[in-house]
């Protein structure tokens, strides 16, 4: 008896194919967050903290009690734009020092403590957000934050720098 051949059964399977388009991120703003002018008072000793809110106008009190405040105190704004729905790693340093302009040897600091409306300092300065839409309007966010003043503190202006970075997850 002869076999003949027989025919191999077909296997078949299915793969899924993925792929995720995410927009540019785009970031603009920043602007400045200014204090204003800050008197001290005469007295021998002081020490006061200012606040400016994270926030698009200030609405709590910015002048510690006893100092002397004029100008207009205001946060840093900033906008996010990209892909809508998309998760997002923010970082905002949560300290930014600021160094007396003109001084000469070693110049004297003073230190920035953050705070922003993206949600409550998490210590780190790293959050995650949902951007609300693809493109304009995007998400706007504020920066502000709060330094304290003493006796120690020696008179001037004050300026310091900082990057906000944004990155997909």
């Amino acid at each position: 008896m002869a076999f003949l051949p027989t025919a191999a059964h077909a296997a078949s399977a299915n793969a899924t194919v993925n792929a995720k388009v995410l927009k540019p991120l785009v970031m603009t703003g920043g602007q400045t967050i200014d204090l204003g002018s800050i008197v001290t008072p005469s007295t021998a000793t002081f020490s006061g903290t200012f606040t400016v809110d994270a926030a698009a106008a200030q609405t709590t009190t910015f002048c510690a009690a006893g100092f002397t405040c004029t100008g207009t105190v205001k946060s840093a704004l900033f906008n996010l734009q990209g892909t809508n729905n998309a998760n997002i790693t923010l970082n905002v340093p949560t300290n930014v020092t600021l160094t007396l302009q003109g001084a000469t040897g070693t110049p004297p600091t003073l230190a920035l403590t953050t705070r922003n409306s993206v949600a409550a300092n998490s210590g780190t300065g790293n959050y995650t957000i949902t951007l609300p839409n693809s493109g304009s309007p995007g998400r706007d966010f504020y920066v502000g934050g709060s330094l304290t003043i003493t006796e120690a503190t020696a008179g001037g202006t004050y300026q310091g720098t900082f990057t906000v970075t944004a990155d997909y997850q």
